[in-house]
């Protein structure tokens, strides 16, 4: 089976525009996605990567860092996978994979820590169930969707 996480590109729009409007319910234009590419170019602290399985995107993942200067250089990432889906016919964990190339990612950047922001879209969905392993619950964000 083949499967890689790799960076994405101009190329990947229509197929990230898939799955997110599959997910979401709500249609999302390739124009908008390489417009954030586009934005994400111009920014070297944050990158968006692809999950490919058997040339399929089924997952991406949101790297970003975030830096302290008054706190003598300490840097975090902040990690999202903004979009998930499980294959069916696959026994691979797209979100496990995600999840390890994001701490690798962290560690080649010599981030200090991640912060792991994740959506619970259900209220009988635990948040300790979501939570990664090794991570622990330090507040809620306010969010306000547009989508």
């Amino acid at each position: 089976m083949t499967t890689c996480i790799r960076e994405a590109t101009s190329q990947d729009t229509s197929a990230i525009s898939s799955l997110v409007s599959h997910l979401t319910g709500k249609m999302i234009s390739p124009l908008h996605i390489e417009n954030r590419l586009h934005n994400m170019r111009d920014n070297p602290d944050e990158l968006l990567y692809v999950y490919e399985e058997k040339n399929r995107i089924l997952g991406t993942l949101s790297f970003r860092i975030r830096r302290d200067q008054a706190a003598h250089n300490v840097t975090f990432s902040e990690i999202s996978v903004i979009s998930f889906q499980e294959d069916p016919d696959s026994n691979q964990a797209p979100l496990e994979h995600l999840r390890s190339y994001a701490e690798q990612l962290a560690s080649d950047h010599n981030c200090s820590g991640m912060m792991w922001l994740t959506d619970v879209a259900s209220p009988d969905q635990s948040r300790a169930a979501q939570s990664p392993i090794g991570f622990h619950e330090t507040g809620y964000r306010f969010v306000k969707r547009f989508l």
